[in-house]
């Protein structure tokens, strides 16, 4: 029998980023950002009578990080603001939104912890991959 795929959404994403939280702009020629994490702590409450391991989650987030990539135009005012923001080690607010899946999209703050050129393919633009510390809560959005 043949497996339904008609419903499966496409996974098409762009990444926004605000200096202030108010207007955001699209990081042009992105070329990877991943999902945040959005694992619950969970806390081992076994007693000593019980005869396995219990756990309860609780109301805590561990520090998340996300990888990305984009294709360095050194122009672009984005650029130059993921740029500026990580040698001065300010904080942002990121929004990966899902062009088809708008109810996966997601916001939330965070700092460039690293960000690197990438000249390893001559054959290729300039890159620059990076990596964003999340400080904020991660909130759902809508598109």
């Amino acid at each position: 029998m043949a497996k339904v795929v008609e419903n499966l959404v496409d996974s098409f994403y762009t990444l926004h980023i605000s200096a202030t939280g108010t207007d955001y702009q699209k990081v042009e020629h992105l070329q990877k950002c991943d999902h945040p994490s959005e694992e619950k702590t969970l806390d081992e409450v076994t007693a000593t009578d019980d005869k396995r391991t219990v756990k309860a989650p609780v109301d805590f987030k561990e520090e998340s990080e996300l990888e990305f990539e984009y294709v360095l135009d050194p122009k672009d005012t984005v650029h130059q603001l993921i740029q500026t923001s990580f040698e001065g080690g300010k904080e942002l607010f990121f929004q990966l939104k899902y062009v088809v899946a708008t109810g996966e999209s997601r916001q939330f703050k965070g700092i460039v912890s690293k960000l690197t050129t990438d000249n390893s393919d001559q054959k290729k633009k300039l890159r620059k991959t990076g990596t964003i510390t999340i400080t904020g809560d991660v909130t759902k959005i809508s598109g």
